[in-house]
């Protein structure tokens, strides 16, 4: 152990992983990073959440929160700190069976949760992967396989239990402490770290599921097609699609999810989607929701994905902007593009209503690229798309920076967010590089300002994801 980790308090003995520990390497790192932290905490509950920030804070040792480590800007952990990893605080119970409240613990993946809410017949729309945290998806929005029925997970959190930078445990809902209650619902990484949710859950136990590959035209009427119907479907229906180049073509891989209880009223909504391009791969199942987000996807989280990652919202797709996405990923950068749609329940929510502001676009689309293709070859890729975004979302930004900031947090909402960043975290303990980096240059990280961090990986209350891109492998 080494002298700065010497004086741990008697109320952490045996939570603290350091690199001499076997636990070590299953902990340091995150999906996207690899990491070496001086230590992991592994609290228990609130009161040990608590000692965790008192006790990085004593030593001045920067501090990284990790509820899944799926976050993209890889701010689950960090070089030469401590990381709070909350991957003990994994309980889910159900509060209130007839209205559906549930209390999930941030450490908890999403794969427990639908497990343990399937025999009562609820569901929380989520991630698209069972290996995600519970805390950063919560936190910063939740674009998840019933979005377009059900909303962002935020719009169904009703209450939250957070620790705050100087050691208080607060509840917020929306009668007490509010201001806190909107921060942590889209910008929940610089409030403090959110140790428990309350969410209402939808009665829900199977889904339609269809899954397809189809032909992409290179001058993007398949992609325009495919934003156009989902603009206008049911909001039963939520979709994913995934655009990758194969030799000089491009294929489109399609995951349709329709909240039905049988294939007679799943199939309506998902044929439209057959006739987009000439169909190589197709299935329709009825699955129970937990297929969608299996246990089998739970694993650590050891740096096996390696990606630089952007993304816009988009009010729709016009055939101009079709056809540069399907330069972006058939020209030199050759990024994978994966398409989520959004509108439905999410456009119900008034822009001001929580800290995620973006109530009024129909596609979320998301570029990544992968070793040895780096930064530069992403922005070069994403460039003839980046002027027809309107808006961003947090959980997809793998380089947070100020720039990224105004387009995820705009106008006065932006305004709101860093005044209360300020207010419940004034010595910026947990403050995200959304605020404190330098905007990066072209392939190259964002780096904290903050001198006593300098070199650092970007650090945030939680680290955020949902539906992370993930490479296809062939």
């Amino acid at each position: 152990m080494s002298a700065a980790l010497a004086r741990v308090p008697g109320s952490l003995t045996g939570q603290l992983v350091t690199p001499g520990d076997r636990r070590y390497a299953q902990l340091r790192s995150t999906y996207t990073t690899t990491a070496s932290p001086a230590g992991i905490l592994l609290p228990k509950n609130a009161a040990q959440v608590v000692a965790a920030i008192r006790y990085a804070r004593e030593q001045r040792l920067p501090i990284a929160v990790r509820s899944g480590g799926h976050g993209l800007s890889g701010a689950g952990s960090n070089n030469g700190g401590l990381v709070i990893d909350l991957s003990m605080l994994n309980r889910v119970q159900v509060l209130d069976e007839r209205s559906g409240l549930v209390r999930v613990e941030a450490g908890a993946r999403w794969a427990n949760v639908a497990a343990a809410l399937a025999p009562y017949g609820l569901v929380i729309s989520s991630g698209d992967y069972g290996n995600v945290g519970v805390g950063g998806l919560a936190t910063g929005g939740g674009v998840g396989w019933l979005v377009r029925s059900s909303g962002l997970t935020i719009d169904r959190v009703r209450a939250v239990e957070v620790v705050l930078a100087d050691g208080t445990q607060v509840r917020a809902d929306a009668e007490h402490e509010p201001e806190l209650f909107w921060l942590v619902r889209g910008a929940g990484a610089g409030a403090g770290i959110v140790v428990a949710f309350e969410i209402e859950a939808t009665e829900q136990r199977n889904v339609g599921v269809a899954q397809l590959v189809v032909e992409a035209h290179p001058d993007g009427r398949t992609v325009r097609e495919w934003a156009d119907y989902l603009a206008q479907a049911p909001r039963e229906l939520s979709a994913g699609a995934v655009l990758y180049a194969e030799g000089r073509s491009a294929l489109m891989s399609i995951t349709a999810v329709v909240a039905a209880e049988s294939l007679r009223r799943a199939r309506p909504a998902v044929e439209p989607l057959l006739a987009l391009g000439k169909l190589l791969e197709h299935r329709t199942d009825l699955l129970p929701y937990p297929a969608l987000v299996p246990t089998a996807h739970l694993r650590p989280n050891v740096g096996q994905q390696r990606g630089t990652t952007t993304n816009g919202l988009f009010t729709g797709l016009d055939d101009a902007g079709a056809r540069a996405l399907m330069r972006a990923v058939t020209g030199p950068g050759r990024a994978v593009v994966q398409l989520r749609s959004v509108g439905g329940a999410i456009n119900d929510v008034a822009p001001d209503a929580t800290a995620y502001a973006h109530r009024h676009q129909s596609t979320l689309v998301v570029a990544s690229v992968f070793p040895p293709q780096g930064g530069a070859a992403l922005d070069s890729a994403w460039r003839g798309v980046a002027g027809r975004a309107d808006g961003a979302y947090v959980n997809f930004e793998s380089r947070p920076d100020p720039t990224a900031f105004a387009r995820i947090y705009p106008g006065e909402t932006g305004v709101r967010v860093r005044r209360l960043w300020r207010r419940y975290d004034p010595d910026g303990v947990f403050r995200p590089a959304l605020l404190t980096a330098r905007p990066a240059r072209s392939g190259q990280p964002a780096r904290s300002s903050q001198p006593a961090r300098a070199g650092e990986p970007a650090r945030s209350g939680q680290s955020a994801r949902s539906g992370q891109p993930h490479r296809r492998r062939r």
